[in-house]
């Protein structure tokens, strides 16, 4: 979603589901004007589609380009049926737009129900076809994972060795470069290397991994991602790569505050009935304040007074203090949960983002305790307040509400070092799918499941031997 360069592999499929979903929007229009008019449609009847086919189709790609439709990586069904219902939902509105402005409102309304139904059935269809057909194919690898010998690695969580584990064979093994280690790169296709090893460790592993040829993933820490996208240059013989200051330019942050206002404008003017009706329930649930302010941090640490719809008892950290809320906290109201579920509870904040104190996009904004301990646990977290907090961001787009704080800050700072009016675009539009999304609202979760997972791997793999491996492969 970061990055605009070109992969080595995936360019001809890429093309060719770009090129067949665009052709499935235009096909399941124009099959829903056969259904319409029995097979037969007069030519004024279908001749204002004709007309706009240019403009749907770029449309398709714009939308499809935002919602990275031909990402097989996610392989859930309901993840990809709502990203292509989201898609699909928003070149309909543009089509209106389009038509509206270009000939008036010519197409019937069937026709868009038809036609969405048509499309939604093709394209979700095919693009599970190819995800089966991809997974089905892949070849098993083996894989070594190297990892920091605290145990407090990115590498040994859940999500990423469910993944990992599907037809491929994992071991694991604690850092240190020796003869032993580079044995077993020598014995497997890719390599993953931690974050939290030492960087003089984490380079003669990669110099061991180019040398010999191996695909070799590195969970980026600042240093890494202080390199994405560095400009090379030269000064006479001499190969530079300049490092851009972090932060926006005058010129960005213009920009950036421009559409600020408008789109918290906008948010508040057509969500002010719904807000009105929110305000009500949680008023007659149990008579408490309906909103809910507390101080967060965002650019330059200025620390400021955040609105939400409360979705908590009345005196929720009287007790407790500030905590992090967990996925079932007996705190959260009933008409919280729903809230919360559906993010309908921030968007108090997008007066926030009208007042200055926050923008629509940037890293979401931590309570001032909180900024404090993970400032002096987490590397980059510091690096956070370079920009303003935000109500969305890329480590809610790409992450979840569960994500910890080390990998969402790493989050945050890939997208202040690859900040674009595009990139804040994109998150925005891939924000309304989030929304539908179970998983990203929900508290900090203790997985017994993913933590049995963990131990497994780090008690079978951490004393393993090379002998001990390769006798495991023999078998």
């Amino acid at each position: 979603m970061v990055s605009s360069k070109p992969k080595r592999d995936g360019g001809f499929l890429n093309l060719f589901q770009f090129t067949a979903y665009v052709f499935f929007v235009i096909l399941g229009f124009y099959l829903a004007f056969l259904v319409r008019f029995d097979m037969n449609p007069a030519l004024e009847n279908i001749q204002p589609f004709y007309d706009c086919i240019s403009y749907i189709i770029l449309s398709s790609l714009v939308v499809f380009y935002i919602y990275d439709i031909v990402s097989i990586s996610k392989e859930s069904l309901y993840e990809n049926a709502l990203t292509v219902i989201i898609a699909l939902f928003l070149i309909d509105i543009f089509t209106v737009a389009i038509v509206f402005f270009a000939r008036g409102f010519a197409f019937p309304r069937s026709v868009f129900i038809l036609g969405f139904i048509i499309q939604f059935a093709l394209i979700l269809f095919l693009k599970m076809l190819i995800i089966y057909i991809v997974e089905k194919n892949k070849k098993e690898k083996h894989i070594l994972l190297i990892v920091s010998d605290d145990q407090k690695t990115n590498l040994i969580n859940e999500n990423f060795l469910r993944k990992k584990i599907k037809n491929n064979y994992i071991k694991c093994i604690y850092s240190s470069p020796n003869n032993d280690i580079n044995k077993l790169i020598d014995d497997v296709e890719e390599v993953y290397i931690d974050s939290k090893i030492p960087k003089e460790e984490k380079m003669e592993l990669l110099e061991y991994c180019l040398l010999n040829n191996k695909v070799t993933y590195v969970i980026p820490g600042i240093f890494e991602i202080s390199l994405a996208n560095a400009e090379i240059t030269q000064v006479n013989d001499i190969l530079l790569l300049k490092f851009e200051q972090l932060g926006l330019s005058f010129e960005q942050k213009i920009v950036k505050r421009l559409m600020d206002i408008l789109i918290s404008l906008i948010a508040l003017v057509v969500t002010l009935p719904l807000m009105l009706l929110i305000s009500l329930i949680i008023k007659l649930y149990d008579g408490g304040s309906v909103f809910y302010k507390q101080e967060r941090v965002t650019e330059n640490n200025k620390v400021f007074e955040l609105y939400k719809f409360r979705t908590m008892i009345v005196d929720a950290e009287k007790y407790t203090g500030p905590v992090l809320a967990t996925e079932n906290d007996p705190r959260i109201t009933p008409v919280g949960r729903f809230l919360r579920a559906t993010r309908l509870d921030e968007l108090p904040q997008f007066i926030n983002v009208l007042k200055g104190d926050m923008s629509v996009v940037g890293p979401r904004p931590e309570r001032p305790c909180f900024v404090e301990k993970f400032n002096d646990e987490i590397e980059e977290f510091k690096y956070r307040t370079f920009v303003k907090a935000g109500i969305t961001g890329l480590a809610q787009v790409l992450g979840r509400y569960s994500t910890d704080p080390a990998n969402k800050a790493k989050f945050d700072l890939l997208y202040i070092k690859n900040y674009s009016l595009l990139l804040d675009i994109k998150i925005i539009f891939n924000t309304l799918k989030i929304i539908f999304m179970k998983e990203s609202a929900a508290g900090v979760k203790g997985d017994e499941n993913g933590e049995n997972l963990k131990k497994d791997i780090l008690k079978d793999l951490d004393i393993c031997s090379y002998a001990e491996i390769a006798a495991m492969k023999e078998k």
